[in-house]
């Protein structure tokens, strides 16, 4: 655990960060923020299917995923991968993942299928909060409260609150889509063992809980 207080800090980091910025907005522009960024994780979420039947339409994404992933696998393509051993430098908490609920329509009993359905559904919806974000956080600005200088010490206070939550969400975002592209690109498995530290892996749970995959 010693070793990964980093990702804890960087956390913490985040959620002070939200503090201070609620404190300045006060409860309703920070609420704006956070209200744009549900809006489009929820909208990258729900529309994560159609991304991927245009990325397998109009490329090759599917494929290139599923190579990627026998290659991280050291597995020939065509090889099965019993889904019931854990290959070494997998994490621990994406191994849970996979067997959790992600990936519904992939074989249960082929790790490489489970894992670039996963990886599928995490770039989609990559793709799609990033085309959404902009969207919302322009409405989520236009409809806000920016008289900063009216803003009162309860309102501050609120805003300190919503805008933790917000931070909190976002590292969740953040460590739920890095986690599995991380391991994909080959980073050394010691630094992706979230499930020994303690607020990282309290972000991972939540990103999970909303069924991104």
């Amino acid at each position: 655990m010693e070793q990964l207080i980093w990702l804890d800090l960087a956390v913490v980091s985040l959620i002070l960060r939200g503090a201070i910025s609620g404190y300045r907005w006060g409860w309703r522009r920070a609420l704006g923020h956070l209200g744009a960024l549900i809006c489009a994780a929820l909208t990258a979420l729900l529309g994560r299917g159609d991304l991927k039947y245009f990325g397998a339409r109009h490329g090759n994404l599917e494929k290139v995923i599923e190579t990627a992933v026998h290659s991280r696998l050291a597995l020939p393509v065509s090889a099965p991968v019993d889904g019931a051993v854990r290959p070494p430098g997998l994490p621990g908490a994406l191994w849970q993942a996979l067997y959790q609920g992600a990936a519904p329509a992939a074989d249960p009993g082929n790790l490489a299928t489970l894992l670039t359905a996963l990886l599928g559904h995490t770039v989609a919806f990559l793709a799609g909060l990033a085309l959404w974000w902009g969207f919302f956080h322009l409405c989520g600005a236009a409809l806000a409260d920016k008289e900063e200088g009216q803003i009162s010490i309860a309102a501050r206070r609120g805003g300190v609150m919503i805008g933790m939550a917000g931070q909190l969400c976002c590292a969740a975002i953040i460590i739920g889509v890095a986690l599995p592209l991380a391991w994909l690109g080959g980073v050394p498995p010691e630094l992706l063992q979230i499930e020994e530290t303690r607020l990282a892996c309290l972000a991972w749970n939540i990103f999970a809980a909303l069924k991104i995959w």
